[in-house]
């Protein structure tokens, strides 16, 4: 966070604004095959006073559009002349994947996903180089980073938080406003934004949302809508906008548990499973039949704990994703620094 006296403004990339500025540019990465010069997008709103700076991360996975969707949104209602501190919107940190549709860049078979690689490499492959250049500009100065992701092409996730047990992280995903009770934790690891920031001392969150199963018309704007409401909630949490910000009453902190299919065939969900819904260790989540409509598997809840996220796709093989479950650790009445 900059002292007044030396507020000048700030620069990401070729995005360059003055206080009370909002510019868009982008981050240099590797050039095309005709020499020219590549950009990641990236929009910098410069507030009128210091504050903290605060990166908005998209489409990190390609088949992820809710992150630039609800970025832009966050960003048509930020007046940089009301704006204490930065925003920095990077709508889509993978821009070849996010075109192609896929998880990772497809040309790139050696770092398809960019949230295992990061912070990548200035000599290493494609995926890597461009998720390098996005390290050395965020880390030069960000406090805070919000990473959006959702199911992408595979599964819908329904409102969920991973936030390392750091108290700027739980500061922020806490400040993601009443839309996010499951804050569950995540270890510090190499291979994503929050895990670096984080090690530089800063505050970052995985945030899960929407699956292309929920990208037509209403359903993508009730999505987008949700998540952009909670950035901006960040934002007044921390005073660099006008109004007032709002909380849970309580967070769920606890773990994952992956489940995998352990047949091939046809995923069938249980009619009646909602999320976020408690149920007890053995309920019914579904099943998979054969093509004969045999049942090969009933999958079924390994603890007492909640469902957070399902495959969309019906189409399973062994060992694929099915579901994600949540096992609830402890309710926590207040993430907020006392």
């Amino acid at each position: 966070m900059a002292d007044q006296a030396k507020w000048i403004g700030h620069k990401v990339g070729t995005a360059d604004a003055r206080p009370g500025e909002m510019v868009r540019g982008g981050i240099p990465i590797v050039a095309d095959m005709y020499g020219r010069e590549r950009l990641m997008p990236v929009v910098v709103a410069c507030g009128v006073e210091p504050g903290p700076v605060i990166w908005l991360n998209g489409a990190i996975h390609g088949d992820e559009p809710e992150g630039p969707w609800s970025i832009a949104l966050v960003m048509r209602q930020i007046d940089p002349q009301q704006l204490k501190g930065v925003v920095v919107a990077v709508p889509a940190m993978n821009v070849d994947a996010l075109t192609a549709g896929t998880r990772g860049d497809p040309l790139d078979t050696f770092t398809y996903d960019m949230n295992r690689v990061y912070p990548g490499s200035a000599t290493g492959r494609a995926t890597e180089r461009v998720a390098y250049a996005h390290y050395q500009a965020m880390m030069a100065s960000a406090d805070y980073q919000i990473a959006i992701h959702s199911g992408g092409d595979h599964s819908y996730l329904s409102q969920m938080i991973f936030a390392p047990e750091m108290p700027q992280c739980l500061e922020l995903a806490a400040a993601m406003g009443p839309d996010f009770p499951l804050v569950f934790t995540s270890l510090l690891k190499a291979g994503d934004p929050t895990s670096e920031l984080v090690k530089k001392g800063g505050g970052g969150i995985t945030v899960e949302l929407g699956g292309q199963c929920r990208t037509l018309t209403r359903d993508f704007d009730t999505v987008c809508q949700t998540l952009a409401r909670s950035m901006l909630n960040v934002l007044r949490h921390f005073g660099m906008i006008p109004g007032q910000a709002h909380y849970c009453r309580s967070w769920k902190r606890g773990h994952q548990v992956a489940l995998l299919a352990n047949a091939t065939g046809l995923w069938i969900g249980d009619p009646g499973l909602e999320f976020h819904r408690e149920m007890a260790k053995g309920a019914a989540l579904g099943q998979i039949v054969n093509l004969y409509g045999d049942v090969s598997e009933t999958v079924v809840a390994p603890a007492d704990g909640l469902v957070f996220g399902l495959r969309h796709r019906p189409q399973v093989r062994v060992g694929d994703w099915i579901c994600f479950y949540g096992v609830v650790d402890e309710i926590r009445d207040n993430l907020l620094p006392r």
